[in-house]
């Protein structure tokens, strides 16, 4: 007798074309690809190419496909490829609609952009690793905000929300400034403050792991403005912070070639 099988459907549209899966829940692959709508004939090639590169494969050999795998992306009219794939876009929407993951995720209350998985985590880590971030890098790197866009405004509020929680804004009037007379960023150690920070505490780390005293002491940086760092260290015993603030601070120049003024609070 032979085996019957079951086999399920997934869909994702767009206004002009749309894309259908029939996948086989035993195997998680996809077992037909079909695309159909008013300009279907526009996208033929790309929806073809994509055809014979997912036909048989897993679920998650898709889920992991980037763009460079692609040869053959239909361009706009204007000559230029779009931000995004419209057959890749489609396809991943299908199985993230297959499998759920349109609507639920484990950390729901954490994701901004639901239609490609993006975290306020991961755009606050994207914005402390690069003085030029915006949105336009988060689409490239991402694709957040790109399908149906509903995520931007907020997407764009918590980019500057976290450029003022680090100081990362020009034109603070400090005294201890993040930025020159001329309204210039001030490198340290050729860094700007949000990738200074991160390794400064990468440096932290290692010297508490090289002193053997992680089990001890909890140091932290909780701010940066310009040369001077603020550190909260869980000890009451002044003698005892000033010994660490010290030690730290010739850590830090040792590794860094900067003298940097630590201020401990409670």
């Amino acid at each position: 007798m032979m085996e019957s099988t079951a086999f399920f459907n997934a869909k994702a549209i767009l206004p002009d074309v749309s894309l259908f899966l029939d996948i086989d829940p035993k195997r998680d692959t996809i077992k037909e690809f079909h695309f159909d709508g008013p300009k279907a004939s526009h996208f033929a090639v790309e929806m073809e190419e994509l055809k014979n590169l997912t036909l048989g494969k897993s679920l998650e050999q898709i889920k992991k496909m980037t763009r460079d795998q692609i040869s053959l992306e239909t361009k706009l009219p204007n000559g230029k490829l779009p931000i995004v794939p419209v057959g890749l876009w489609l396809l991943k929407k299908a199985i993230d609609t297959y499998a759920g993951e349109g609507r639920f995720y484990k950390e729901q209350n954490d994701m901004v952009c639901l239609c490609f998985s993006v975290s306020k985590a991961d755009i606050v880590k994207k914005v402390l690793g690069n003085k030029d971030f915006e949105l336009k890098t988060l689409i490239q790197e991402t694709m957040a905000s790109s399908a149906c866009g509903s995520c931007r405004a907020p997407i764009e509020k918590l980019i500057i929300d976290t450029r003022n929680a680090h100081g990362l804004i020009k034109g603070l009037d400090h005294s201890k400034a993040r930025v020159d007379a001329s309204g210039n960023w001030i490198k340290v150690a050729g860094m700007y403050p949000g990738p200074l920070l991160i390794k400064l505490d990468e440096l932290k780390r290692e010297w508490m792991e090289r002193e053997k005293i992680t089990d001890q002491f909890e140091i932290e940086f909780t701010n940066i403005e310009g040369l001077h760092l603020t550190v909260s260290i869980n000890s009451t015993n002044e003698k005892t912070v000033a010994g660490l603030m010290s030690a730290l601070t010739d850590f830090l120049k040792s590794k860094l070639g900067v003298l940097f003024f630590l201020k401990s609070v409670v």
